[in-house]
């Protein structure tokens, strides 16, 4: 999601990119005026040099799983030894404060910084494709979200946004050792958003809020994940939110790119079917 809208972003700005995907039939996907796709694998290190020879900016983004510091590990040795000059790594705007999640992508800041490289962060809060697209199988099975992160607030951030705000910190940013945290212009929480998300739509579509016991029994009996996978891909993202840690909200989105974020609103307008079906799908009472 993040590396193929910044890519679309810098070729809009004229940038030259260089894309690298592990999968060789999704090389031609990235292929655009200015993009040279290639394909390298962050697992097989002895891939990446090609991939990087004479590349001056790195963007650092990689699957969220255990093996974060590893993969990002291999990238960081091959950026040095191609001389890049500067790496920008996602990280993010939510507190985990020292979390299985939080723990793989410190080490990983702290081995950028001890690099010798230029270097800055990309730090977006919650994004709302990731927290309501995520959430269509729960509407179409229960017709609610369902999560365990209370009434706690994220100033959730379209993923365009993010990509927009990427590119420009790629390509004209020049602060080393930043943290660009971008976030929407609002804090709302789960509730907030299904009231809004209810509106837009014209069907009742409610937050229900279970304990992360119970979360982690759906995720791992109907979504087939480990309880690992279930605690670093989701849970302890809701935990954030629910104890407050996902509340960051700043201007650095209009700093950065000029713009206005997008709204809540805005973007579930723009996907306002997706969800209305969802819901037409649902069974006709949603759980209390």
């Amino acid at each position: 999601m993040f590396g193929g809208g910044i890519t679309a972003r810098l070729a809009e700005r004229g940038a030259p990119v260089r894309a690298m995907t592990s999968n060789p039939s999704k090389a031609a996907d990235l292929e655009r005026p200015g993009v040279d796709p290639v394909v390298a694998d962050m697992d097989r290190p002895e891939t990446l040099g090609p991939a990087l020879a004479d590349v001056d900016t790195v963007f650092l983004v990689s699957p969220m799983d255990e093996r974060v510091q590893a993969r990002e590990g291999n990238v960081l040795a091959a950026a040095q030894n191609a001389r890049a000059r500067r790496i920008v790594k996602l990280y993010g705007a939510v507190e985990h404060h020292g979390d299985p999640l939080g723990r793989l992508h410190d080490a990983s800041v702290e081995a950028i910084r001890r690099s010798g490289l230029e270097w800055a962060l990309l730090s977006p809060t919650s994004v709302l494709e990731t927290t309501l697209f995520s959430m269509i199988p729960w509407i179409e099975a229960a017709g609610a979200i369902v999560a365990c992160a209370g009434e706690g607030k994220v100033a959730h951030v379209a993923a365009d946004d993010v990509a927009r705000a990427g590119a420009a910190i790629l390509a004209d940013g020049s602060e080393n050792g930043r943290n660009y945290v971008i976030t929407g212009p609002e804090l709302s929480s789960y509730s907030e958003v299904c009231e809004t998300m209810s509106r837009v739509t014209g069907r009742s579509i409610p937050y229900v809020d279970v304990s992360e016991a119970e979360l982690e029994k759906l995720l791992v009996e109907e979504a087939g994940m480990t309880p690992e996978q279930a605690e670093i891909g989701v849970i302890c993202h809701f935990r954030a939110w629910r104890n407050g840690d996902a509340e960051a909200l700043t201007d650095t989105y209009r700093q950065v790119t000029g713009r206005a974020p997008t709204t809540v609103e805005e973007w579930l307008t723009a996907h306002r079917d997706v969800f209305a079906q969802a819901r037409d799908r649902a069974p006709a009472q949603p759980p209390a």
